[in-house]
């Protein structure tokens, strides 16, 4: 297969703890037809130690970057990541803690080949927690989901997706520049995957799935840090937000309502123990007037209450 037509692998390494089963798993493709691409944002750990023994069994193209961008900027370490390949014409943006089923690759290939016109595929996932021990089987997507479809299910909280299951063609990541860019990089992945699916819809590969892992040490598991949660919460906002006029701007047509777009605009903020009632209410008022929700200001607090006498209740069961 041509180079240009060949996938690239990408990791924005940072973290070292999982770093070994995540390459392990890509040594382990049945297919090997594929460039790794590892971008270190200048880690405090040695990544290349765990780096090296693998070079010997894939092609694995290295860089450091000293500069630590992801801390304050976690997309912007995406894209320089994306930059060091080689123009393979399919980008599987990776993890540095996830893996994936052996056969993935040759799945990937497999649907390639088998006449699909897409720009965007999809692994159906598991969530596995830090001793790789599977957590929950999240649900499978349709062979094909638009993307006003795939909005809805992820607002009502019907479907699970992140970074790690999606391999886009490089000319969709050119044509609606690159990554969407949020805060913490919270919600840009479902934005990018919106824009990226928005003219031939999400494919899903089918008999292979990757495993995305909640660990404790993500920016997905910190609900306890105030200031985190504040920050999540503004990206959920500001995503809503990007929705509404992306879709209105595409003639994209979404029928969800105000009311769950803000449960679940709120859920990392009612998840979490690091505010308080007082400012639950606050807050939950600020981001209601924000998205210029205010006729459901009742039905808002209505939810807040009902949270509030779950959780006083939960501790006598």
């Amino acid at each position: 297969m041509k180079s240009d037509q060949k996938l690239a692998i990408v990791i924005p390494a940072f973290k070292s703890e999982y770093l070994f089963d995540t390459l392990e798993s890509i040594r382990n493709q049945t297919c090997k037809d594929f460039t790794v691409y590892i971008g270190d944002d200048g880690s405090p750990n040695n990544l290349f130690k765990i780096i090296k023994d693998f070079t010997y069994d894939l092609d694995i193209v290295y860089k450091r970057f000293e500069h630590n961008m992801g801390a304050q900027n976690l997309v912007g370490h995406w894209e320089r990541s994306v930059a060091m390949t080689n123009n393979e014409e399919w980008i599987w943006l990776f993890s540095d803690d996830d893996v994936m089923d052996p056969n993935c690759v040759s799945s990937f290939y497999k649907s390639l080949n088998s006449g699909v016109k897409a720009d965007l595929f999809h692994f159906d996932i598991d969530i596995i927690d830090g001793e790789s021990k599977t957590i929950k089987k999240c649900s499978n997507y349709p062979a094909v989901l638009r993307v006003e479809n795939f909005f809805a299910e992820r607002i009502r909280h019907k479907i699970h997706s992140s970074v790690v299951e999606y391999i886009f063609r490089r000319s969709v990541y050119y044509r609606e520049d690159g990554f969407q860019n949020y805060d913490l990089a919270w919600c840009s992945d479902d934005a990018t995957w919106i824009k990226f699916g928005r003219k031939s819809d999400i494919v899903t590969i089918p008999y292979a799935r990757v495993s995305w892992r909640f660990s404790g040490s993500n920016i997905s598991s910190n609900l306890k840090q105030k200031s985190v949660v504040l920050r999540k919460l503004e990206s959920n906002v500001q995503h809503i937000q990007w929705v509404a006029d992306y879709f209105k701007a595409n003639n994209i047509s979404e029928e969800t309502s105000n009311l769950d777009k803000f449960k679940w605009a709120f859920s990392v903020v009612i998840l979490s123990t690091a505010v308080s009632v007082r400012e639950r209410y606050q807050l939950g008022l600020s981001v209601v007037n924000t998205l210029g929700y205010s006729r459901i200001a009742p039905l808002a607090m209505a939810y807040l209450m009902y949270w509030d006498v779950k959780r006083s209740i939960l501790p006598s069961r």
